[in-house]
């Protein structure tokens, strides 16, 4: 099912059963927001570094799994990945960082909380067009971004780039209905528990934009909305 956004003018029209989400006056049709960021490059199959390749391989075998078009990862067409990718909350030109200076449980969280893009908010995603499957792999650290689902209460299913590369399996699995720089907005789904990633915007201080799969598809709204 799509939950793409597109938005044009003064208003953006969600596939969410007739729900409308108003944009800012004067907004501009991609929803790029104030602040100029890099914009996101495909990656052609083969010409990426050893890490990339790896991240393409890792995301092909996952879509060969998911899709029931397909019974062979080795069959199955190398997946397109993207460089340089940030990702925006819908409305606000805050961007989703990697906390790479946090500590203990909450290190390398994610939260939309930057006005500008640096190396903390570049990521490298891969995404298969047929099943949606998705891998997010944060530029500064080189980890995949996880969903933390053991941990409780408030910080429950909270996004960490925190896996290596021989880690790779369930909870670093999305899906997204959009692909990096088309200009859209849309949603991302976690696979290990099916929730949507909010970001928690009445959260305080340092918590405040955490990013959390803990949205079902009924509820979701502008914090379930991303731009990238």
């Amino acid at each position: 099912m799509s939950y793409r956004i597109m938005r044009r003018g003064l208003a953006v029209a969600v596939a969410l059963g007739g729900l409308l989400l108003s944009a800012p006056a004067g907004a501009a049709s991609t929803d790029a927001g104030s602040v100029a960021a890099p914009r996101p490059t495909l990656v052609p199959v083969g010409t990426g570094s050893p890490e990339l390749e790896s991240q393409r391989q890792a995301t092909t075998r996952a879509a060969a799994t998911a899709s029931g078009r397909r019974t062979s990862a080795a069959l199955a067409p190398p997946q397109p990945c993207w460089q340089n990718v940030s990702f925006r909350r819908f409305g606000l030109t805050r961007y989703v960082s990697m906390e790479l200076q946090y500590s203990g449980d909450r290190k390398y969280e994610l939260r939309a909380r930057s006005d500008s893009v640096g190396p903390w908010e570049l990521f490298t995603l891969c995404r298969d067009p047929f099943s949606e499957v998705t891998t997010i792999r944060s530029q500064s650290n080189h980890n995949y971004v996880s969903v933390e689902e053991a941990y409780q209460g408030t910080i429950y299913a909270m996004l960490r780039a925190r896996t290596g590369e021989v880690n790779l399996g369930p909870w670093e699995l999305f899906y997204s209905d959009i692909e990096p720089g088309q200009g859209y907005c849309g949603q991302i789904r976690a696979n290990s528990n099916g929730l949507f990633v909010a970001a928690e915007e009445d959260y305080p201080g340092t918590s405040k934009g955490m990013l959390r799969a803990r949205t079902t598809a009924a509820q979701i709204g502008t914090w379930e909305t991303f731009c990238y």
